[in-house]
């Protein structure tokens, strides 16, 4: 159910001796973006020793048993975080889970689904097989620019060819120019940008996970001399501002209203307000994507079951009936143990950022007009973009870090995002 910001203050006006008790930090709502659990190598280089196919568990580019356990263990940990969120039993109402239409990402969501929500009660519909359907959404690859990131952006191709054909991104790849041409001669493929280092260290370290021996000329590259170039690949998607506009700006601006819509709900005292938990099953790419738009990659590259949380938090006060405030705070796991995730720092407001400080310090990326803006390329863009996203931080750098969050200032926040 949704309802517009004049409604919302007309039922707020009726409803404004409501007071909450949820506690301070309580997470009212997460969005969870991981990637995909252990597969095998999606493509082996020509001269790989180790290219058989038969040689592994499943074909190329598939979720194994290692990946399926991986993921299944992250459910039990995120049924076990957001208990005060879900029901012990199915609700469609309040998670949603959408995958990007790849059979090892689809896996994981199932897997992981398994682990959230093992069948009791009635729920139980074979007492052979404990385990239960929940929907997992997707959409074609390349119709999806939400999660896939991959719908087809005239502004986005052609801002990205003029960066990579840019002198400043070709003194840096020159770099390797040497490395390149020895991994060319080694693997009989043609090495010639980051992409290609990493999609080559990405099958070593399957192999080495695998533990297959590898061919002699790796010892002198393998992993050293790899890694950071390898790595540094995930940052070139999202590189410019406009880049990671037209990447990310998408998934953020529907993060960022899921989030409004349980915002206008709680201030009303609605328990049905739509996901409470919505689940983005992704790639690695998908992981460094939104961590580098938001300006918070570590330059690390994602491992299986890598996850970005981005939660909103609830603060109130006993004796103020309206006046609470929202937070974001954005935790990052990059291992594939289960652990406590890593709370990391938002730029220019910390671990912990009032709701209405984030959407004005990320405005460039959440206000996307995402078909508008692929079909009419501004002029110079490469240029101008970097300098308006250096502007909107000096400008959100001298904002305090803290902002009171009441019904009135939610209404300026809420406007912006009426459907």
């Amino acid at each position: 159910m949704y309802i517009s910001s004049k409604t919302f203050l007309l039922l707020v006006f009726f409803f404004h001796t409501f007071s909450y008790s949820y506690g301070n930090d309580k997470v009212r709502y997460a969005a969870v973006i991981y990637r995909h659990g252990d597969r095998t190598p999606v493509e082996c280089y020509p001269t790989d020793p180790w290219r058989n196919e038969s040689l592994w568990p499943v074909k190329f580019g598939q979720l194994t048993n290692i990946g399926k356990r991986q993921h299944f263990a992250l459910g039990q940990w995120l049924r076990q975080r957001y208990s005060h969120l879900l029901s012990t039993e199915f609700e469609p109402t309040e998670l949603h889970v959408r995958s990007t239409d790849v059979d090892r990402t689809l896996m994981s969501a199932q897997a992981n689904l398994a682990g959230m929500y093992p069948p009791s009660g009635n729920s139980i519909w074979d007492n052979q097989l404990m385990w239960q359907p929940i929907p997992v959404h997707t959409k074609p690859v390349f119709e999806d620019n939400l999660l896939a990131m991959e719908k087809p952006c005239t502004t986005y191709t052609q801002v990205f060819n003029e960066y990579v054909n840019s002198e400043k991104y070709l003194t840096r790849l020159s770099k390797y120019k040497s490395l390149m041409e020895y991994l060319s001669y080694h693997t009989g493929e043609n090495v010639t940008d980051y992409n290609d280092i990493n999609n080559i260290y990405n099958t070593l370290y399957i192999e080495e996970l695998y533990n297959f021996t590898l061919p002699n000329w790796t010892q002198s590259v393998y992993p050293d001399k790899l890694l950071e170039p390898a790595c540094y690949s995930f940052t070139l998607k999202t590189v410019l501002p406009i880049l990671a506009r037209l990447k990310v700006g998408p998934l953020l601006k529907h993060i960022i209203e899921e989030m409004i819509n349980i915002m206008k709900f709680e201030f009303l005292g609605i328990d049905e307000v739509g996901p409470r938990v919505s689940i983005f099953s992704g790639h690695d790419v998908t992981v460094a994507n939104f961590l580098n738009a938001l300006g918070m990659f570590d330059g690390k590259c994602p491992i299986y079951t890598s996850a970005v949380f981005m939660e909103l938090l609830h603060e109130t006060s006993a004796d103020k009936m309206i006046d609470q405030e929202y937070f974001i705070r954005i935790s990052y796991r990059n291992v594939t143990e289960i652990v406590e995730p890593h709370v990391l720092d938002i730029p220019h407001c910390g671990k912990k950022c009032p709701l209405e400080k984030f959407i004005k310090l990320y405005k460039h990326l959440h206000s996307v007009d995402w078909d508008y803006e692929c079909e009419h390329q501004p002029l110079s863009a490469i240029h101008v973009f970097p300098l308006i996203g250096l502007g909107i931080i000096m400008y959100y750098a001298a904002v305090k870090c803290r902002s009171k969050l009441t019904y009135s200032n939610l209404h300026t926040i809420s406007k912006n995002y009426d459907r």
